[in-house]
């Protein structure tokens, strides 16, 4: 059919500009647009999606080895920009999709020592770089996590979004498959990988804290403890020392745990007679460990626990205003004993409803055809109220999604909001 060859070409160029970040009033005249055209289906924009090069080309920077970037992108609700590094693989090419390394620097550390760490120094006589990530064909992405002159991980938003924030720019400019993003961390690093992996387990094919600690002990937060269910939802490879201070003793109830549930896919490394080091020794392990990893995308069912206003999306389900016995902030922990974790429980049933658990006042469902058929209306139980809800795929939903989240791989094509009978006093 020429006629609708003809249309997929513009609907192509249409949703490139889309994700490119085009200003609201351009959004809203390209949707549109895209509903005059014969081949704007659902179906055909999600494989359209999932075919495009990378939304904003990156030009190499003639200061900077080749595949080696100095970034910087912007989050609302933060003053200054967020800093990060890239290296991209040797022959990269925007029409493949790379696995991506996140790893973050520890104390007195910078992003290009991660770089150098998983991607190798670069070596001038060669022009290359040697390391793992670049013989292997792995992006690695190093964000400047920390303010200036931290010390230690402080559980924050503003750390969240820092990794959070670089990771989708990141994806916006280069080809990262989001099935296959690793998090790492050392030291400092180590402790904001764990806590994040447990805080977002959607996000990540695995998670490698490396000499990490759970939490610093006394009155500081621990939040990673109260998480410990969500670690059944993304695999964890641990690398210790022995001789690293008190670190094994504060991670112990953590890692008992991890090790004597059944579900959680956990590893424990512990260099004997070694202490407070990088441990390049493992580096070849945790390549073979992440190739048999790939992130569980559509859980049929899954129970997490957060704390937190900002650890609020978990796959499907996306809350607002929990209640306040269950947030615990970093600045006021000394209270935890007045608070519980929420939990966010969902569940598909054999007869292909769906069950929503959630004591947030607010409560959004975002589906894909992966998980349900979406055709018609699905039966959906909230909190014990069980009604019917239109599941209709929307261009407009797909490609919103896709640009914010990002996620070009499994972009979402509905969303509905749920009512979930809350009320919740702050």
């Amino acid at each position: 059919n020429l006629m609708e060859a003809i249309s997929m070409v513009r609907v192509r160029d249409l949703v490139a500009e889309y994700l490119r970040d085009a200003s609201p009033a351009r959004r809203a005249e390209i949707l549109q647009a895209l509903g005059r055209e014969e081949g704007a289906t659902p179906t055909r924009i999600v494989q359209i999606v999932r075919g495009l090069r990378p939304p904003i080309e990156t030009t190499p920077q003639p200061d900077r080895a080749p595949g080696n970037f100095a970034l910087t992108t912007t989050l609302s609700g933060l003053t200054e920009p967020i800093y990060y590094e890239v290296q991209l693989p040797d022959e990269y090419d925007p029409l493949r999709k790379y696995p991506a390394i996140v790893t973050l620097h520890g104390e007195d550390h910078q992003p290009s020592n991660q770089i150098d760490w998983w991607a190798g120094s670069y070596d001038a006589n060669s022009g290359m770089r040697l390391g793992q990530a670049a013989r292997l064909g792995y992006i690695v992405i190093a964000p400047r996590w920390t303010r200036e002159s931290q010390r230690r991980y402080e559980y924050t938003g503003r750390e969240h979004a820092a990794v959070l924030a670089s990771l989708r720019d990141a994806c916006r400019r280069f080809s990262v498959d989001t099935d296959r993003v690793y998090l790492s961390g050392h030291s400092a690093g180590g402790d904001a990988a764990w806590d994040i992996a447990l805080a977002h387990p959607d996000l990540w094919a695995g998670a490698i804290p490396i000499v990490a600690v759970a939490d610093y002990g006394g009155d500081a937060p621990k939040y990673v403890s109260f998480y410990h269910k969500n670690a059944r939802y993304v695999p964890l490879y641990f690398v210790t020392g022995e001789l690293d201070g008190n670190r094994l003793e504060l991670n112990r109830r953590d890692f008992d745990r991890y090790l004597k549930q059944v579900d959680t896919d956990c590893v424990l490394i512990e260099y004997r007679g070694r202490g407070h080091e990088h441990f390049y020794d493992e580096i070849h392990h945790l390549f073979d460990w992440m190739k048999l990893h790939r992130r569980n995308a559509t859980p049929q069912e899954f129970e997490c626990s957060t704390m937190r206003p900002f650890d609020s999306f978990f796959w499907y389900l996306e809350v607002q205003g929990l209640p306040a016995g269950s947030i615990a902030t970093p600045l006021a922990w000394a209270d935890i004993n007045r608070v519980r974790p929420a939990v966010l429980e969902f569940r598909k049933n054999a007869n292909n409803t769906l069950l929503v658990r959630s004591g947030a006042e607010q409560a959004w469902l975002w589906l894909t055809d992966e998980l349900i058929n979406l055709s018609g209306s699905v039966m959906i139980d909230v909190n014990g109220n069980t009604r019917s809800y239109d599941v209709t795929p929307q261009v407009e939903t797909i490609l919103e999604d896709a640009r914010t989240r990002v996620d070009r791989v499994r972009p979402f094509w509905t969303k509905l909001e749920l009512t979930t009978g809350k009320r919740n006093t702050r």
